[in-house]
């Protein structure tokens, strides 16, 4: 994401986030928002656009690993679980329906 030819925001789709659910897939990660450009809808958007690729790539799930609570359920995601990653440490798991397209 890019305002004024600054880069202000970014996130990425990957086949597993670092963590033991390898039976899901594909991941949204690395979701950011520079923290001055913050509370403007930005990381909404980044996560659109992910979904969107995701759909495009032929998936209707979508997953992420996250330590937030309360911050994903606003854009739709669902909670399922705790994951672990291998050094040690466990993050929430959420997934997300992506719309079908008639």
């Amino acid at each position: 994401l890019q305002q004024d030819g600054e880069i202000i925001g970014g996130a990425g789709l990957i086949t597993n986030d670092f963590i033991s659910r390898m039976d899901l897939y594909p991941w949204l990660c690395a979701l950011f928002v520079d923290e001055a450009h913050r509370r403007n809808g930005y990381a909404n958007l980044l996560m659109q656009r992910v979904q969107e690729d995701t759909k495009a790539a032929g998936f209707d799930r979508l997953y992420l690993s996250t330590e937030h609570v309360g911050y994903y359920e606003r854009y739709g995601w669902e909670y399922l679980g705790q994951g672990y990653h291998p050094w040690k440490e466990e993050s929430r798991i959420y997934g997300i329906s992506l719309p079908t397209t008639d």
